[in-house]
């Protein structure tokens, strides 16, 4: 039977057809503000419509008459389906138009009538300009900013917003804003010259993406560009740019800032796109005040290809590669945090060098590349190789204007960076909850027993191993594996021991719940047992009644939309961006053998008469030193994710803790006890200033916490206060939501509040040394 979930809101039409386990819901449940928010819009299906069975009907989705969705899709919200319209799959896109409705006069143009604020908004951004000063007698040769690049960024929004791909003898004639309106008329009437009409979305689904932004790799990058162009002025407004981004290149690159924008702005990040002088890259990189260094809190980009780097006076492209590479170097080793693109395939049909040259130049600049430290490496070359040498590269452009790629590589690589620029500012999630049958094995454990299984390296368990190498990667790379399964447990459980196909075992397992509770309700016990809030996890499932649980009842996890075939397991994980990671530390790769050793403890303290007890045959031994070159990504990483016993909440990359190395102490603590070793779990950022120690930033890992090592860590500051004849300690506090525990034990440790946001006590009365905990300390005044 359908799952009809709200019938009030549900409008079904006559002779309508709605296969078994459909799901149709018309509301949803998400996080504005740290508030839990309830939004519905009423569905529609028209009449003699057609759903197939094991679909999934999204909030305020509205199908026309004779539209039929095929079997087991995902109609995502606010999707409109035309009359006669067959979609399909996951998510459900426009497949073909019934026969008998092709001649439809209804059928609506996939481009809607522009209104003025937003073209206003359009040629603002262009020519850098608020929109209230675009009127329809500024143009191209009153305004000196609207230039040749700036009609180019006018095309490159144009093809995000409306998938226009606009001729690039066209381009040009984008002088005015009324040239623009014009452009758009004739792209609505299928009438631009060359036929460049592009092929975009069918009327309404532009729109239909999910809300969580993690979710948007998994869906074609034109529709979500298109969508995330049609935001209204007022959330664009309520994102104003923080941070600017600058690209440099040897090639004209203003086209893909649109897309940059958009998606950075999607993904909560929004910066402003600015660029360089044309192939002026050296000077960027060196010149005491070029746009990268008046960026010092942004982020820089260098974009080059093999073309740009080999001529006849350097076949082999050595010299000006090397010249280019010498100006990297230097500018790393003064600021870090540079993106720098490796070489992509060649694609100007101009080009005469040989291909030996080309693939040798590129294996030299990726490897040089790799040996410079405190850069970002933009995978530039999966770009080009994605979209195919022939569709890459646009001759005429090249030609004109320096911009030698299409429309398409300069949308995804505006994407490409988005997504490192993710990687640097925003935290990977931490932990990968599965479900077991039919989504680590074809299959139902507990009816057709561990024989009966599909799960070997022939189709179709060949779907399920490559699933779990993907997620064995995962692991590897220091995501924790939970299950959450509704199973028997022994069963399970026998399939990780005794299955000789399976590639995951129960050792990679950091935590589970397989019982028959709601998934929702597992999740919030495995959030409460790891330490972790439920933002850190990602759900996978291949049964959507389940997904829709998790989703309405933790809509804080990222439930991952899973496709109907397996054979497309793997492909949909390796789209999502949310576990890239900054970089891997020591202590990320062996973040399951942690958690187990924890649990080791928990179950040890059980039979532990009491806490001093505990704490004593724990056998703790803190290492406490000056912070190293190999442990500032640890460091970095701990001011990134530690909410809780966190004094600043000072949020710091890589690049920001080596340039404080340069003025502050940065004391780091490692902890180790009878049952393993926990890493480094602690950080001390200390200033001297005006005869007073400032704790710029106070942090333990909440792992450590309770065993009296944040104590040790405390007595050490003193410590370090008395040998620097300081005499008191200054704790400036910054509250957040989680962080109250960091002010209760510096006030129970004999600190006073002088201010609502500032702690202070004398050097003189520094907190004992806790006698259970060795320490090792070797801190050089």
């Amino acid at each position: 039977m359908p799952w009809l979930e709200d019938p009030d809101l549900t409008y079904i039409g006559d002779q309508v057809v709605i296969g078994s386990e459909c799901s149709i819901v018309a509301h949803a449940l998400n996080i504005s503000n740290g508030q839990l928010k309830y939004t519905s819009e009423p569905i529609v299906i028209g009449n003699y419509s057609t759903i197939g069975g094991n679909s999934r009907i999204g909030i305020g989705v509205k199908i026309d008459e004779g539209g039929i969705v095929e079997a087991g899709s995902n109609v995502l919200p606010y999707t409109r389906i035309g009359r006669g319209e067959v979609w399909g799959g996951n998510p459900a896109v426009l497949i073909r138009k019934r026969h008998e409705y092709s001649d439809s006069p209804e059928v609506q143009s996939s481009v809607q009538q522009i209104n003025q604020s937003e073209l206003n908004a359009i040629i603002a951004n262009a020519i850098h300009l608020p929109p209230e000063e675009i009127t329809d007698e500024l143009d191209s040769y009153n305004c000196m900013a609207w230039d040749s690049l700036a009609k180019m960024a006018i095309a490159a929004s144009l093809y995000d917003r409306f998938a226009i791909r606009v001729p690039p003898r066209e381009i040009f004639k984008l002088d005015s804003r009324k040239s623009i309106e014009e452009l758009i008329f004739a792209h609505t009437n299928n009438d631009l010259p060359d036929s460049s009409v592009a092929e975009s979305p069918p009327d309404g689904n532009t729109n239909a993406i999910p809300a969580n932004p993690e979710l948007l790799p998994l869906y074609p990058p034109e529709t979500v560009t298109q969508a995330l162009a049609r935001l209204s002025q007022e959330e664009v407004v309520q994102a104003q740019a923080k941070k600017t981004i600058v690209v440099a290149a040897t090639f004209t690159v203003q086209p893909l800032g649109s897309t940059l924008e958009l998606w950075c702005r999607a993904f909560q990040m929004p910066f402003s796109v600015e660029f360089a002088e044309f192939n002026q890259l050296e000077q960027t990189l060196l010149s005491p005040n070029s746009d990268f260094i008046n960026n010092q809190n942004g982020l820089n980009v260098v974009l080059t290809r093999p073309e740009d780097l080999i001529s006849d006076g350097d076949p082999d492209g050595m010299i000006r590669a090397g010249q280019l590479l010498e100006a990297i170097i230097s500018y790393a080793s003064r600021k870090k945090g540079l993106i720098v693109s490796n070489l992509p395939p060649v694609v100007s049909p101009f080009f005469q060098g040989k291909d030996l040259q080309v693939e040798k130049l590129r294996l030299w600049w990726q490897e040089q590349l790799e040996k410079i430290e405190g850069i970002h490496i933009l995978d530039f070359k999966s770009v080009v190789e994605e979209v195919g040498r022939q569709n890459a590269s646009d001759a005429s452009l090249e030609v004109i204007a320096r911009a030698p790629y299409s429309q398409t590589v300069y949308q995804k690589l505006g994407i490409a960076i988005t997504r490192l620029v993710r990687s640097i500012f925003l935290p990977a999630k931490k932990v990968l909850a599965l479900d077991c049958d039919n989504t680590l094995w074809g299959g139902v454990v507990g009816e057709d027993g561990i024989d009966g299984l599909a799960l070997s390296n022939d189709y179709p368990g060949r779907s399920f191993r490559l699933f779990q190498e993907m997620v064995l990667d995962l692991k590897k790379g220091g995501v924790l594996l939970v299950l959450v399964s509704k199973n028997e447990e022994a069963d399970v459980w026998n399939v990780f021991e005794n299955h000789p196909e399976m590639i995951l075992r129960r050792g990679d397992i950091a935590g589970h719940r397989i019982n028959w509770q709601k998934k929702s309700a597992n999740l919030q016990e495995l959030a409460k047992e790891l330490n972790l809030g439920l933002d850190s996890f990602v759900f996978m499932d291949d049964s959507p009644v389940e997904r829709l649980e998790v989703e309405t009842n933790t809509p804080e996890v990222t439930v991952v939309p899973m496709p109907k075939d397996p054979a497309y397991y793997a492909e949909t994980l390796s789209k999502l961006w949310c576990f890239d990671a900054r970089s891997l530390t020591a202590e990320d790769t062996i973040r399951t053998q942690l958690m187990v050793q924890e649990q080791q403890r928990r179950d040890f303290q059980q039979s532990v008469s009491n806490l001093e007890n505990y704490l004593e045959s724990l056998e703790l031994v803190a290492e406490i030193r000056l912070a190293e070159e190999r442990d500032l990504p640890r460091v970095a990483q701990l001011t990134q994710k530690t909410n809780q016993f966190n004094l600043s909440l000072i949020r710091r990359s890589l690049p920001e803790i080596q340039e404080i190395q340069k003025s502050s102490s940065i004391l780091v603590l490692s902890l180790k006890d009878r049952f393993g070793d926990y890493g480094l779990v602690g950080v001390g950022i200390l200033k001297p200033e005006n005869g007073s120690l400032l704790l710029d930033t106070f942090l333990m890992s909440c792992r450590a916490l309770g065993r009296g090592v944040e104590e040790a860590f405390l007595y050490t500051m003193f410590d370090f206060a008395t040998q620097k004849d300081l005499k008191r300690i200054l704790a400036p506090f910054h509250s957040g939501p989680r962080n109250e525990q960091v002010k209760t034990f510096l006030l129970n440790m004999g600190f006073e509040q002088k201010q609502s946001d500032l702690l202070e006590a004398e050097v003189a009365n520094s907190p004992k040394k806790p006698g259970h905990v060795k320490m090792l300390v070797n801190v050089l005044v």
